[in-house]
């Protein structure tokens, strides 16, 4: 995947494009610790061809610049980030999508000035008023690696299987070059802005722009209760909060084809 970078408030925002020419872009927003590889599936998907492609890395993880500590909260961050999606978008219609803390991210954007036409939410763990972290977070898991600049690595090694249920050496190795990849203190900051409920009611601003949302799980999902919405209402595509067997909370690399087929068909329907 080819790089480019953008200037973005003085920081340098890298990312890969696919199908630069077609006129409906999907932005791809990667979790804490990834980076814009996370969505390398994707872009060598022929199900998404019609379709330019743009994956990001979010500030402090992979080429793109830092930011000042105390921006590393989802509220900065998102509204960094919805700066370079209006400034690559133009005048073009265009989905955002996320996975993990992207999903974090993608719906704190609508507090800002993008205007999607629809929403994907993969291995999502958007908050609500009444729906914190503590509610949906499974225990016992090692997803404290993403929130320390200081973790031990047979916890890291733990949390990457438990992420993904992928047995590809190729897999696990994207995993680690991106974790190292992050650049202090942006783990630890994030984690202590979280803790500190940084944050907007995600669920609520979804509903209030009433953006349609194709929300996918892992049915496996190791890091996250995949069932914590089935409650809550939200602006689903086909009333469906999909949950994909033989996939973890990184569903998008766990079953690559039927995760692109179904954001084949969204697509199709949201850009007629």
């Amino acid at each position: 995947m080819k790089r480019h970078f953008i200037i973005v408030d003085s920081i340098s925002i890298a990312y890969c494009e696919k199908n630069a020419t077609a006129s409906k872009t999907i932005f791809f927003i990667h979790g804490n610790s990834g980076s814009k590889n996370s969505w390398r599936k994707q872009f060598d998907s022929g199900a998404l061809s019609a379709y330019r492609l743009i994956a990001f890395d979010l500030p402090a993880h992979g080429e793109s610049g830092v930011l000042d500590e105390v921006f590393y909260t989802l509220i900065e961050i998102a509204k960094l980030m919805s700066k370079a999606i209006t400034m690559l978008a133009g005048l073009n219609p265009y989905i955002i999508s996320g996975v993990s803390l992207g999903t974090n991210i993608v719906a704190e954007m609508l507090s800002f000035d993008v205007h999607p036409l629809g929403l994907i939410l993969a291995g999502p763990c958007i908050v609500g008023e009444n729906l914190g972290v503590e509610k949906f977070v499974k225990q016992n898991i090692h997803v404290g690696v993403v929130f320390t600049d200081m973790a031990d690595f047979e916890d890291i090694k733990i949390y990457a299987t438990e992420t993904s249920l992928s047995e590809s050496i190729e897999d696990m190795n994207y995993f680690f070059e991106d974790y190292n990849a992050v650049l202090s203190p942006f783990r630890s900051a994030l984690g202590k802005s979280i803790a500190e409920k940084k944050y907007v009611d995600e669920i609520e601003i979804i509903n209030l722009k009433n953006v349609p949302c194709l929300v996918i799980f892992g049915k496996d999902e190791r890091v996250i209760d995949c069932n914590y919405l089935d409650n809550t209402i939200l602006p689903l595509w086909k009333n469906t909060i999909f949950k994909i067997a033989g996939a973890s909370h990184l569903v998008n690399i766990d079953q690559t084809e039927k995760f692109n087929q179904l954001v084949s068909d969204f697509s199709k329907e949201i850009f007629l």
